[in-house]
């Protein structure tokens, strides 16, 4: 079959409004790794990336009349989910017949609720979508109904039939690299300029993340955590260095440190095999260790990216982070110690939370040795503990294209707050930290190239203007 899969089109305005200067455009693994399966099993497959390859509606619609798909493939988080059903209403009405299929974070945590509202999605896939496409797929060729195939919401005489989910892969290895070779131009891709400016890619490296944080749904990949071997990691990005020029990778996982023992094994095997690359991960701040630090250094680490959330002990437990402030502070240091950048994510606005709390994690930031911040604000996504709590305790918007954590019109006002004031204070949280003297005295060799020298700029103005 010939099967198109696409990452709707929505601005980097749109999801960062004022700061999407300093954004990141990354590539679409998770369409790269479901191409990567269906290319295996002989499949025709074809990949559009519309967020990088800024296309139109009417280009979109182009590309399709040429390729003509018998199957088309959307993914969604749930800030573009407006876009994704734009994108196959789009198709649609070229050719009603093209099979429509909707997958990604947000039917994940919603599914019946998001086929009952889509019109021109035939099939909905929940949860991990590599050997549940190639059934779908493997079905519509022989004519076969979709009877049965797991993680999967399909209509069928004018309703819904949601089928039992999937068992997540539990040899991750037996997945084919991504198909990053279908995407246009790996170039078009860049991460904010505090995990690397360089000619970067993405790795992800595991799946799943046993922390139950209030803020954070698991609908994709669950809460059992599975894993690449070293030598599959290793492979991996040999394979990027050798075939792309890759200088810089950044690990996406929700957790690249949580074994010690593999993250030593990957460390010393990147050693061994003179990778001579540059990367940069997600971590937990209270699992940090002197050993796993030191061969992370020698292998090239550059920046440890953690999910601090918050200086208030009281909305630590609130959204069950495990970790408390000395916790979190002794992980900073130690981090910083063997040399390693340290990047804190933040997030304000949270339920319940009072002015008081959001000056405590701002004064955090700017106490812990960080040589970059991210100051979200909170987002009620589906399917997470926290957005009951909001119901209770504050304005919940239905609009999804608001469900970014730097929105122009906020998801979410905590009861006795107004829209103004926590956009005021999240501007001003980026303002005392990055317009420090000694900060950007010490960090001007961030923005070496004129890339990213041009998006600081606009950033530094964003900063600036009312």
């Amino acid at each position: 079959m010939k099967v198109l899969l696409i990452n709707p089109s929505i601005t980097q305005k749109e999801v960062y409004a004022k700061y999407s200067a300093g954004a990141p455009c990354l590539p679409p693994l998770g369409l790269c790794y479901l191409a990567a399966v269906l290319v295996e099993e002989g499949h025709q497959t074809k990949i559009l990336d519309c967020v990088a390859e800024n296309l139109s509606l009417s280009q979109l619609q182009k590309e399709v009349d040429e390729f003509k798909p018998s199957l088309v493939g959307v993914t969604s988080t749930t800030v573009s989910y407006e876009a994704a059903q734009e994108t196959i209403d789009a198709i649609k009405e070229m050719d009603h017949g093209i099979k429509t299929v909707l997958g990604g974070a947000h039917i994940s945590a919603l599914p019946q609720a998001t086929m009952e509202e889509s019109e021109n999605v035939d099939i909905g896939v929940f949860g991990e979508g590599e050997h549940t496409l190639v059934e779908i797929v493997e079905r519509l060729e022989k004519r076969e109904t979709l009877e049965g195939v797991k993680s999967t919401i399909v209509k069928q005489n004018g309703r819904l039939i949601m089928n039992k989910p999937r068992d997540p892969i539990k040899n991750l290895d037996e997945i084919p690299f991504p198909a990053r070779h279908l995407l246009k131009d790996l170039r078009l891709y860049s991460h904010t300029p505090f995990r690397g400016a360089k000619f970067m890619t993405t790795m992800i490296t595991s799946r799943g993340c046993p922390f139950h944080c209030g803020f954070c749904d698991q609908a994709v990949f669950g809460r059992i955590w599975r894993y690449h071997s070293p030598e599959y990691v290793i492979a991996e990005m040999s394979f990027l260095k050798e075939k792309y020029g890759i200088d810089f990778i950044s690990f996406e996982d929700d957790n690249f440190m949580l074994s010690k023992k593999r993250t030593i094994e990957i460390c010393q095997r990147m050693v061994k095999n003179n990778l001579n690359l540059f990367w940069s991960c997600l971590g937990h701040a209270n699992e940090v260790d002197d050993e796993v630090l030191q061969w992370m250094k020698k292998a090239g680490c550059q920046t440890i990216y953690l999910g601090i959330e918050s200086g208030s002990p009281r909305i630590l437990d609130l959204i069950n982070k495990k970790a408390s402030i000395d916790e979190i502070r002794k992980g900073v240091e130690k981090i910083k110690a063997h040399k390693i950048s340290v990047t804190g994510s933040f997030i304000l606005g949270l339920p319940t939370e009072t002015k008081e709390d959001m000056e405590k994690t701002i004064d955090f930031a700017l106490n812990l040795p960080l040589d970059g911040v991210t100051f979200f604000i909170f987002t009620p996504y589906p399917n997470t503990p926290l957005r009951e709590l909001a119901f209770k305790h504050g304005k919940v918007s239905d609009k999804w294209k608001k469900y970014s954590g730097h929105p122009g019109s906020l998801p979410f006002i905590p009861d006795g707050m107004d829209e103004e004031f926590l956009l005021n204070i999240q501007k001003q949280a980026y303002r005392r930290f990055l317009l420090r003297p000694s900060y950007l005295v010490k960090h001007l060799g961030t923005f070496a190239n004129r890339k990213s020298l041009r998006n600081g700029l606009k950033f530094l103005d964003a900063l600036l203007s009312r």
